[in-house]
């Protein structure tokens, strides 16, 4: 029993020192936001608990209520993590550092668009400082431009039509945001207002949008995954469709599997 209890003791101690880096990681990450509830509490007179509790439990609304943005919300997230594993995976080998930089910032604009949508930037934070809407709007397209123009060729070789239907359906949801907020005022559409129909409508397009990101984002990180796996001077379009239907100079490709 002391063999077994000295063992497990040892083994401990050499994973705590094994995870120091990221027990620190956890620790200072933990620390910073906890640190923020504290400050957003003493500099602003904000309640603990509303700064830390569910927000159904705050609003004591029911535990459906915002029901499909909190799934919008889980997919951003699910999107950010995708693309950052990938990314991650992709450093590791060293080779594909042009895919390592799409990854990465797949994950920064995954992150931006998540948060804006969780904590309504563009709507209610910004504009209290000065920023308006439009403007915040003009912002996250101008970078959403960039991003499409400075990894275009890598896009080009992964199923594009999934990012194609998810900006649509993002376009979709900000020009019906804008007919309701701003056309409807001077000029009334009956359609867009009859029971609930507009909130569904707008809503519905931006979670199409939010789901074909996360299937986009899926792709590309599998795609990369495999790309990494096989051999350092592979590009991304060789796996841009089932590996068995590839061509015969890619047939000797092998991804290796656990055994």
């Amino acid at each position: 029993m002391i063999t077994k209890r000295n063992k497990f003791l040892c083994s401990l101690y050499i994973q705590f020192r094994g995870n120091l880096p990221l027990i620190g990681l956890i620790t200072a990450v933990s620390t910073i936001f906890l640190g923020k509830v504290v400050f957003i509490h003493l500099w602003y007179d904000v309640p603990i608990d509303q700064l830390t509790r569910d927000i159904n439990a705050i609003g004591r609304i029911p535990a459906y209520a915002g029901f499909l943005s909190q799934i919008g919300l889980f997919c951003w997230a699910a999107s950010a993590m995708l693309c950052f594993f990938s990314a991650n995976i992709i450093k590791t080998n060293g080779n594909h550092h042009k895919i390592g930089q799409f990854l990465l910032a797949s994950t920064l604009l995954t992150l931006i668009l998540g948060l804006d949508d969780a904590f309504l930037l563009h709507e209610k934070v910004l504009p209290k400082l000065g920023i308006p809407e439009g403007v915040t709007y003009a912002s996250y397209g101008g970078l959403l431009l960039f991003y499409l123009f400075r990894f275009h060729k890598l896009i080009l070789k992964t199923d594009y039509t999934l990012i194609a239907i998810s900006l649509a359906f993002f376009g979709l949801s900000y020009t019906l945001d804008f007919v309701l907020d701003i056309v409807y005022p001077a000029a009334p559409i009956p359609l867009l207002t009859s029971g609930q129909i507009s909130y569904l409508l707008e809503d519905g397009a931006k979670f199409i949008g939010i789901i074909s990101w996360l299937v986009y984002c899926f792709q590309i990180g599998k795609y990369s995954i495999r790309v990494s796996a096989a051999k350092p001077n592979i590009e991304l379009q060789a796996y841009s469709t089932d590996i068995e239907k590839q061509p015969a100079k890619y047939k000797d490709i092998h991804i290796y599997k656990e055994r």
